[in-house]
């Protein structure tokens, strides 16, 4: 099955990341919120895995509590950055949506593996900059979602994680 991971930008002036896993991730650098869902769903993602707040809270959500509690630092959803990033996350969600796609929340600061800071081993895997690195991440768990083997953190509003061992062994494996 095709998935997609989304680092999704508050506004559309700003650079968004983008990652279509099949076989191969193909990551790109989009804006706008059409680009988004074009190459998403013309990429033939079912599942996608979004960065970005798909609901709010204040300050927190029970997901992000659950990251908190593990020595993460997600920023409140009250804060007027985060407000823009969800009602732009929402938008992308319900456009996703209309056309069959299952979207779901994500964090990848809490399993960036240093793996991906190595040069080569992201110019190998196309990956341009850092959005598209984490676009990665995302496409990442929303394949191991499939599998039964993202983390859920929380219940109301959940995020889903995955362990570094997890994106190590993706990598590697697409790296041959």
């Amino acid at each position: 099955m095709i998935v997609a991971g989304i680092d999704l930008a508050a506004k559309e002036r700003n650079t968004t990341g983008v990652c279509i896993l099949s076989d191969r991730p193909r990551c790109l650098s989009v804006k706008t919120d059409e680009e988004i869902v074009e190459n998403v769903i013309g990429g033939g993602a079912k599942v996608i895995a979004i960065d970005a707040p798909l609901t709010e809270g204040e300050p927190f959500r029970d997901g992000e509590k659950a990251l908190i509690h593990r020595g993460f630092r997600p920023l409140p959803t009250s804060m007027e950055s985060m407000r823009t990033l969800r009602a732009r996350a929402e938008r992308i969600k319900t456009a996703l949506s209309l056309r069959g796609a299952l979207v779901i929340e994500t964090f990848p600061s809490a399993f960036r593996h240093p793996i991906l800071d190595v040069k080569m081993v992201r110019k190998r895997l196309g990956i341009k900059n850092r959005h598209e690195r984490d676009a990665f991440l995302c496409a990442l768990v929303a394949r191991a979602y499939i599998e039964g083997a993202a983390e859920k953190l929380g219940s109301k509003d959940p995020i889903y994680v995955v362990d570094k061992a997890y994106v190590e062994e993706w990598v590697r494996r697409l790296l041959g």
